[in-house]
């Protein structure tokens, strides 16, 4: 468990068991509505045989939504022709289509090195949208309130163009981009946050080749309100761009933090600031940490490699490949004790140690003549930390083993069978930016009998059970059995929130980045440790920041704190039991978004009983870590014409049985209504309702969340 993501025990459900069946029908629950001709589509990119897409670019388009819904109910796509669509759902649940503008359809060239992307829509104000052409333009589209039939007005007031610059082509071609995420700072000015693709120019292009293509993050600022002539060629304004970053992926989920003044940014690899040199050449640096990962991933599971670096420190050697860390000790627990061991320096006496526990608190100080590790000295400088949860000071221990020159405190848990994610609390480590949280060291029996397990399970044949390590429990063997099916399937791979092991989640780095007064470089702080996400929210509100997270086997929803977020815990907000676990036995997910509500509200019709276990209202900001959050998740299939795409809805538990929690599932795409395109989420008359956009159809669904 990453430092970022401490859980919260009073929030987790050791002891749960199912999900049982809620009925879902179409007749009840499926609003379905034909898209005006010639309908959307996922393909509209057409394939240019001079420009191969990196595997990470084909991972993005297979995820990306086209659906996009502003906080007035007012939904905007793209049609197959180019045409920018909006639609707003009555109170009679009764969409209304307009065609709102068109977009002009690009001309596809041999010669060009930039593939095109999709057109991307985002919401700048109630009434201005920024409309990405796919090719390098920005177009500003303005729209009207909807008259009395409900048909809204549409027409493009401004473009923008971002053209290549000289160290990504040598062309004087736009540069094709994606809309990511915007903010509103005034009336009139608006932030933009987009990603393009760098492929550089060496000779042929090949499939090899495309495999080094980098990415770009750009902000850009503009007025929604200013017009400049859109027809005219000639006379194209150029986007404002106030800084770039490059990184080696595209990111999963891009948000605007109002309460901490900058972008969270989800990504498989951190981005940065360009190098002024702009050489691409592997750093020395670079390289030999890349030879160590070689070294390590071919050595296997717990395989460690020392460095010259660590010889020259005192500490601890950790294990598991983490050779470059060097911690101020080492644990491991049981189901009823931890072990932790401090390493001294030879020099130290038994009389120079002064430790002393209760049943939640640890104190140590040695004299300050002693000689110790740059970790240690750390760790020292607060003699007083709060355990992670208490334990029995009368069935605890400590020793000093002079041989060794070593620590050996034996901590007894009060609460058996419950693993702890760390020693001490999140919260030590809060004023203390560069301290690292201490990973649990895996013994070498441990680690055998895990690879010994890993191995038999990659042996076992088709009619063979299932491995039963003793120390692993039977859901985590359940689900390790549903991933290695899913390496073998194409359509697992990819998908959704899968990531390219075919493994449910996606791991990321926190990031966030904040604009600097007075300065073009951002500033940029990333998490240290990668974060597995299961699930996005479902809505586009700037208050709808939180992200579930895997935990185990478990779906845990975590919001944003109020201090600095890469470096200080989020809030566990509540538990979605067993999420992992289910979702990693579906094969053809292409979607997963979760929807918050806050079960102690009042429902809106308090004369109605709820539709649906989660029916309360959205969870407000003064709510957020109040511990009444309810979050139920939804997972769309990608469905296609020879198949059928379903929504699986996974219900929290309800107050009072926390063994059980209520689950969905409902057709919404593949047949004629085509694949999955996009999804969002409209309130109308109080109700909320979850839009999926498909090929040929829009579909509501009501009375689920």
């Amino acid at each position: 468990m990453s430092y970022l993501f401490p859980p919260d025990k009073s929030l987790l459900y050791p002891q749960f068991e199912t999900y049982r069946l809620q009925p879902l029908s179409p007749d009840d629950n499926l609003l379905e509505y034909p898209l005006p001709d010639p309908g959307s589509t996922q393909s509209r990119v057409g394939y240019n045989t001079s420009s191969y897409l990196s595997f990470k670019e084909v991972r993005n388009r297979i995820g990306w939504d086209h659906l996009v819904v502003n906080e007035d109910g007012v939904g905007v796509y793209v049609d197959r022709d180019w045409g920018v669509v909006g639609f707003i759902i009555s109170d009679d649940l009764q969409p209304t289509f307009s065609n709102l503008a068109s977009l002009p359809q690009p001309i596809s060239s041999s010669s060009k090195d930039q593939q095109s992307e999709f057109p991307s829509v985002l919401p700048l104000t109630n009434s201005t949208w920024a409309v990405s052409s796919g090719s390098g333009s920005l177009y500003i589209l303005e729209t009207t309130l909807p008259d009395e039939a409900g048909s809204l007005q549409g027409k493009f007031i401004a473009r923008y163009d971002l053209p290549s610059s000289s160290s990504i082509t040598e062309s004087n071609e736009l540069s094709p981009f994606l809309l990511r995420a915007s903010h509103r700072t005034s009336n009139h000015e608006v932030k933009l946050l987009l990603t393009r693709s760098v492929k550089l120019v060496q000779g042929k292009k090949s499939i090899k080749s495309s495999q080094q293509t980098t990415f770009e993050l750009i902000e850009v600022t503009l007025d929604p309100t200013s017009h400049n002539p859109v027809d005219e060629q000639e006379v194209v304004e150029k986007l404002k761009v106030s800084w770039t970053l490059t990184g080696d992926d595209l990111p999963i989920h891009c948000s605007y933090d109002t309460e901490h003044d900058g972008w969270i940014v989800l990504c498989p690899e951190d981005f940065k600031i360009p190098s002024t040199m702009g050489d691409k050449e592997e750093s020395e640096v670079d390289r030999e940490k890349r030879e160590r990962e070689e070294k390590i991933g071919k050595l296997g599971l717990g395989a460690s490699i020392s460095s010259q670096k660590q010889e020259e420190q005192m500490g601890i050697e950790v294990e598991g490949g983490e050779e470059e860390k060097v911690y101020p000790y080492k644990w491991t627990q049981d189901s009823e004790s931890i072990n932790m061991i401090i390493p001294l320096h030879t020099s130290t006496t038994r009389q120079d140690i002064n430790l002393t526990f209760t049943s939640t608190t640890l104190s140590l100080s040695l004299p300050s003549s002693t000689s110790l590790s740059l970790q240690l000295t750390r760790f020292l400088a607060k003699q007083t930390r709060m355990f992670w949860t208490t334990i029995d000071p009368e069935l605890s221990t400590w020793t000093y083993d002079s041989s060794k020159s070593q620590i050996e405190l034996d901590l007894s848990k009060v609460d058996h069978n419950v693993r702890w994610p760390s020693i001490f609390s999140s919260e030590e480590n809060e004023d203390e930016d560069e301290e690292d949280e201490v990973p649990e060291t895996l013994s070498a029996t441990t680690l055998a009998a895990v690879r010994e397990s890993f191995n038999s399970i990659k042996r076992r044949e088709s009619g063979d059970p299932p491995s039963a390590h003793p120390a692993m429990p039977a859901l985590l063997r359940e689900e390790m059995d549903f991933d290695l099916d899913d390496e073998d399937d194409p359509m697992a791979e990819g998908q959704g929130m899968y990531d390219e092991t075919g493994k449910i989640g996606k791991e990321v780095f926190v990031g966030f980045i904040q604009n600097t007064p007075g300065q073009d470089i951002p500033r940029l702080n990333w998490s240290k440790t990668t974060t597995s996400v299961l699930s996005l929210p479902l809505s586009t509100s700037q208050n709808d920041q939180g992200i579930i997270i895997k935990s185990a086997v478990d779906g845990l929803l975590f919001h944003p704190g109020t201090q600095e977020l890469t470096k200080h815990p989020w809030k566990h907000l509540s538990t979605n039991p067993a999420l992992a676990f289910v979702l990693s036995s579906k094969r053809d997910l292409r979607l997963i978004k979760h929807f918050t509500t806050s079960s102690r509200d009042v429902h809106p019709h308090e004369n109605e009983e709820p539709s649906s276990p989660s029916s309360s209202k959205r969870l407000k900001p003064t709510s957020i870590g109040d511990g009444g959050a309810r979050t139920t998740v939804l997972a769309f299939d990608s469905g296609s014409s020879v198949g059928q795409g379903n929504l699986y809805v996974y219900y929290p538990p309800v107050p009072g049985e926390r063994n059980t929690a209520k689950q969905g599932v409902i057709p919404v795409s593949g047949g004629d209504k085509g694949a999955l395109l996009g999804v969002g989420q409209v309130k109308v008359k109080g109700r909320d309702l979850v839009l999926v956009l498909t090929e040929k159809s829009l579909v509501l669904v009501k009375n689920v969340i």
